[in-house]
Parts: structure tokens; C-alpha cells; sequence
């Protein structure tokens, strides 16, 4: 067996992108982190053109971002990206919770000691992204906390179905960035309990930290698109 198989948080694994794969995850890329608005229409040709590709790559990579929930069609009216809406984020932010807090479960209990180390240290890191206001570095730095966590729990398709919400979730956390002055560094801060739970491998903890870090993102949701059209 190779150390691959054995470490589920092994990154050594080389994998090779089909045509369609590496269209897909451009196009996500740029949904998630904002640089395609919500509402910006999507054209084929145009995906297609960019890319280097045919049609057909960029109608699948459409249609694959649709079933994710990042891209949304209509009959002659095309594709475009997702819009932002308070009840679409309540959704969004209740089921990203729900598969994170079981991955917790599995996975705090079982955290080794190199995995603590490394919780220590992105620990330090997230401390001195706080003082630095980089809330680049504060929300990275929570998120690699996270996924050692989850990854540790090793369960494949529940941490794949977990990322493919978190990716939906993201598009929340970025716009609250650009909106609410200061919300990347409260959200930086609000890990210090989960981060202190996860090094006690206090699994019941580290859920009712997330549960507090959800309540207070849904708030934010609320006051940032109760009023507003869809984004």
C-alpha cells in the first residue's frame, strides 16, 4: 500500500485534468472568489473562446456548475452566475454546518500529535494575521485548520460533499469581506475556541464553536441581504 493510500492528508497525489475538468475549475474558481459577480451572464462562446476549447467542454463545465449550485440557467436566456440572496445563504450556511459538524466528530477525536503541532502553528499564523488585519491570511489560515480536521476523519464523499457546499459558502464569506468592514478579522477571531477545542481533541466543543461562528455569519447575512435585491 502505497503512503498515498495510508495518509488521508497526504498532497504528494498528482492528478491530471481532463479538458473539461480544468474549464470547470477555472470557471469555479472565479465564481468563488468573486472576480465573476453574481449575475454576470455566462456565454459559451465566450467560456469556450477563453479557454482554448470547444463548445462542448464549456457547456459541460455549465452544466456542472449548475448542479453545484454556483451557476443558474433559463430557457433563452442563458447562463449566469448564481445570485447571493439571504434565503439561498441560510441554506447554504445549514448544510455546510450540518456535514462540518459530523466531520468534527469523526475527525477531532482522532487528531495525532503532528496534527496538533500543526494546529499550533496555524494558530500563531492566524494570531498574527489578527494584528496584522491581513484577513487574506486570517481566513486561509481557518480554513487549512478545518480541512486537517476534516481530512483527518476520513470519510471521502462526506468531506467531498462538504467542500462542494463550503465552495457556495465561500461566495457568502468574500462578499460579508467586501460589505461589513472588519468581518475577515472577527471571523479569524471567532477560531480561537474551536482552535482550543480541537488541541484539547474536545470533539463536542469544537461542534458548539462552529455552531457560535454559524449563528454569527447568518446575522451578518440577514443584515446584508435582508433588503437588498438578489445578488
Amino acid at each position: 500500500m502505497t503512503r498515498a493510500a495510508q495518509d488521508p492528508l497526504d498532497t504528494t497525489r498528482v492528478e491530471v485534468q481532463s479538458v473539461e475538468e480544468a474549464v470547470v475549475n477555472a470557471l469555479r474558481d472565479d465564481i468563488v472568489q468573486l472576480r465573476l459577480t453574481p449575475g454576470t451572464r455566462l456565454r459559451m462562446a465566450v467560456i469556450a473562446d477563453r479557454a482554448g476549447v470547444s463548445l462542448t467542454p464549456a457547456r459541460q463545465a455549465l452544466r456542472r456548475l449548475e448542479a453545484e449550485g454556483l451557476v443558474v440557467s433559463h430557457p433563452r436566456l442563458g447562463s449566469r452566475v448564481a445570485p447571493l440572496t439571504e434565503e439561498d445563504g441560510e441554506v447554504v450556511m445549514t448544510v455546510c454546518g450540518a456535514l462540518e459538524r459530523r466531520l468534527i466528530e469523526i475527525g477531532v477525536p482522532k487528531l495525532t500529535e503532528e496534527d496538533l503541532d500543526k494546529i499550533t502553528r496555524l494558530s500563531q499564523a492566524r494570531e498574527d494575521a489578527v494584528r496584522a488585519a491581513d484577513e487574506e491570511a486570517l481566513v486561509e489560515s481557518s480554513f487549512q485548520l478545518r480541512d486537517l480536521v476534516y481530512r483527518r476523519a476520513d470519510r471521502t464523499l462526506l468531506y467531498e460533499e462538504a467542500m462542494a457546499w463550503r465552495r457556495r459558502q465561500q461566495r457568502y464569506l468574500r462578499y460579508a469581506r467586501h460589505v461589513v468592514t472588519g468581518s475577515g478579522v472577527e471571523f479569524g477571531r471567532e477560531f480561537e475556541a474551536f482552535t482550543a477545542a480541537c488541541l484539547a481533541r474536545d470533539a463536542a466543543a469544537a461542534q458548539t464553536a462552529l455552531q457560535h461562528i454559524e449563528r454569527r455569519f447568518h446575522e451578518w447575512l440577514r443584515s446584508m441581504l435582508a433588503n437588498e435585491q438578489p445578488r
